[in-house]
């Protein structure tokens, strides 16, 4: 059929069975600025209730955002947001009474410190799903879970939305959670205390992705980013904890030239690494690559030229955030360094990690998320990602805690399954996963190596063995691996 389309030419409408539209006229896309409030903003993403509303966590303590965002969303009469948030801390507990006002009724991503303790004691209607950095990543790719709303903090943004952590008077480093947020939300909206000159240098978040720039007073304090796990350790016992983990390390045959490492954010972790850095030192080796988080204790060894490249998934310390405004090193966003369901990851060729835990069992099953007494206080991170990706997974803590066994029969919570963990440094010993021969093989006469059921005995014998918990029937959360599949559920104590 020939028609004659606003152009004034006469064309087909079905060509080789192919059914065409005619030109129907052209308009010309003026461009206007994204520029509004936040309030505003989120009326026009047409936000209502029962909504998924994800945010990032880069801010860490220091964060305003999701309180900003869930006051305006009250204001507006929203009802039961889903919360996808990659993690939240103290600064968040406020959550506490948007949940109570049901404004919040389902949340999935990491809970820190108070509103995890109430959650455990008030269970909402849906439990909280708690999944690693790479495992988050690849349940939104998969579409568990849907952003309707991707609230995204930047310390920089221009008027068309191009976005970074990176620079501005906030900045808090590489916006490395949300790109998979940005690629599959319904709306994106940049929130931001910083409006720049268009085009911004650094566009971590591209214009074309982005509905709205909010913009706010403040959006956050990033000195608040080096929150209490991102301190080093100075107690004299995890200190030799430590020192031990290097000493796996160099016994193990690791610490080569070209050797790739990564350290955990808990103050074990971090003293390891700088007893790494000295190791390094001492050997006269170069590593090659370091991955994960960035500390400034990474970047005394880079700048000493102990390691060629920083590749960092997010920063832990301003020191950093200043580092990397210098030299940007190689960021990767967490899909690169952690997505199960990628080609390629930078944790891959991970030859060792450090990492800690609340409580660890004789099957080297680890616990990151509860305490003993089952409270919900921590999330994943990237604890999963990194000992499956890992050779040498070194799980690092003390045999006890004041009156509370850290090894024990059994972990309170399965965070990350014993087929992964590698071997756990205490101060009294080191236990390897008998699945690894080739391991105590290696390490046979160097150090000292102890069952992992002679340090579960010494605990109880110190402690008086583990408290006696019982349980409600209510479902406080479940830990997922990081394929989506149900690891363990956290239930309800009994006061």
């Amino acid at each position: 059929m020939k028609i004659e389309n606003s152009a004034g030419r006469i064309v087909e409408t079905e060509i080789a069975g192919e059914t065409l539209k005619p030109f129907a006229g052209a308009k010309k896309y003026s461009y206007s600025s994204k520029v509004t409030d936040l309030k505003y903003a989120l009326k026009k993403c047409d936000i209502k209730d029962g909504d998924t509303l994800s945010f990032h966590h880069q801010l860490r303590n220091g964060d305003y955002v999701i309180n900003q965002t869930l006051a305006v969303a009250r204001d507006l009469g929203i009802k039961n947001i889903r919360m996808a948030q990659t993690a939240m801390f103290n600064v968040c507990e406020p959550v506490i009474d948007f949940i109570k006002e049901g404004v919040v009724n389902r949340i999935e991503g990491s809970i820190n410190g108070v509103v995890g303790d109430y959650i455990s004691k008030n269970p909402l209607i849906y439990p909280v799903v708690l999944r690693s950095h790479g495992g988050r990543w690849s349940a939104v790719k998969r579409g568990e879970i849907h952003p309707d709303i991707a609230v995204i903090a930047a310390s920089a943004a221009d008027e068309r939305g191009n976005a970074t952590g990176i620079i501005g008077d906030s900045a808090f480093g590489p916006i490395s959670y949300s790109q998979v947020d940005v690629m599959y939300a319904d709306h994106v909206i940049i929130v931001t205390d910083n409006v720049v000159e268009y085009p911004l240098k650094f566009q971590e978040i591209q214009e074309r992705h982005v509905d709205y720039v909010a913009q706010v007073d403040k959006i956050g304090d990033p000195k608040n980013i080096m929150s209490g796990t991102t301190k080093i350790t100075e107690d004299p016992m995890k200190l030799h904890i430590a020192h031990d983990c290097v000493d796996l390390m160099d016994a193990a045959g690791l610490i080569k030239d070209g050797m790739i490492f990564q350290s955990g954010a808990g103050g074990i972790s971090l003293a390891a690494m700088k007893y790494l850095g000295e190791r390094l030192e001492e050997k006269d080796v170069v590593a090659s690559t370091a991955t994960g988080g960035l500390t400034k204790l990474i970047c005394d060894i880079y700048q000493a030229g102990r390691v060629k490249n920083v590749y960092y998934s997010q920063v832990f310390d301003d020191y950093s955030v200043k580092f990397i405004q210098n030299d940007l090193g190689l960021p990767a966003d967490i899909g690169h360094y952690a997505d199960p369901t990628s080609k390629g990851r930078t944790i891959d060729g991970l030859d060792t990690v450090v990492l800690g835990a609340t409580e660890v069992d004789i099957n080297f099953n680890v616990n990151v998320n509860t305490h003993s007494d089952g409270r919900m206080l921590h999330g994943i991170g990237g604890h999963q990602d990194t000992a499956a990706g890992s050779s040498l997974c070194i799980i690092a803590c003390p045999v006890f805690r004041k009156t509370n066994p850290i090894v024990r029969e059994k972990v309170t919570t399965i965070t990350t399954p014993g087929d992964v963990v590698d071997a756990i440094v205490t101060n009294e010993g080191i236990a390897i996963n008998p699945k690894r021969q080739d391991l105590i093989e290696k390490v046979k006469g160097k150090l000292n190596i102890v069952p992992i059921e002679d340090l579960k005995n010494m605990a109880y014998e110190e402690t008086g063995g583990p408290q006696e918990l019982e349980f409600e029937d209510k479902l406080v959360g479940m830990t997922r691996w990081f394929d989506g599949t149900v690891l363990d559920l956290i239930w309800k104590v009994k006061e």
